[in-house]
């Protein structure tokens, strides 16, 4: 599976670009308007040795490359294609018609007027959006990252899945696993995944008891 695409942004359009990886493959990425126009205010130099974030949509007439300046904005993007009747090319849609700070804001206040004014969603989406993705798209606490998304590690929201199934809050599970995270920096840098795994279940589970 293709996680990133490091190379040269050689064309920028609102709604893709193309980069040019050192080994001379030039990939052409679907992108948010929100992702092409950050990628448009980036400082030359920068844009010349680029990573963007992908996610490949396979079926059977195509196959396509989304880019995401952000893990935030991709896991946005998958969970919206979890909503029956949104595909990848209405996700995309959406997330180029509202930030991923203000999107997971208005899920999380069940602002359905302010969803159904984005492209892509009608009031009807809306409600099922709000339904769906309201306890899997979270905000921090105000206070803390004033109107930033958050969201679980890729390789731990199986575990924040399985706290949640126990009837813990998702927003307290993911709050807790960040201040555990930060808390073993050192020894997850020093470990993989699997071997750390154990011990970071043990501490959320003392914490969130």
């Amino acid at each position: 599976m293709i996680n990133a695409i490091h190379g040269r942004v050689v064309e920028i359009r609102p709604d893709y670009i193309t980069v040019l990886t050192p080994g001379g493959v030039e990939y052409r990425l679907d992108v948010s308007r929100n992702t092409s126009d950050k990628i448009a205010s980036l400082p030359s130099p920068d844009r010349e040795n680029i990573r963007v974030l992908v996610s490949l949509q396979h079926r059977e007439d195509a196959m396509t490359l989304f880019g995401f300046q952000s893990e935030e904005e991709r896991f946005c993007f998958e969970q919206l294609q979890t909503v029956p009747g949104i595909g990848a090319r209405q996700a995309i849609k959406i997330l180029s018609g509202i930030t991923v700070p203000h999107l997971i804001k208005a899920l999380d206040t069940q602002d359905v007027k302010t969803l159904s004014k984005v492209s892509g969603i009608g009031p009807k989406t809306a409600q099922k959006l709000v339904l769906q993705l309201r306890n899997v798209l979270v905000l921090e606490d105000e206070g803390e990252k004033e109107m930033q998304g958050t969201v679980a590690p890729q390789e731990y929201r199986d575990m924040v899945d399985s706290f949640v199934s126990m009837g813990h809050d998702r927003k307290l599970v993911v709050r807790t696993l960040s201040e555990v995270l930060k808390e073993n920096e050192d020894r997850i840098r020093s470990s993989d995944y699997r071997s750390i795994e154990p011990m970071i279940f043990s501490v959320m589970l003392k914490r969130l008891s």
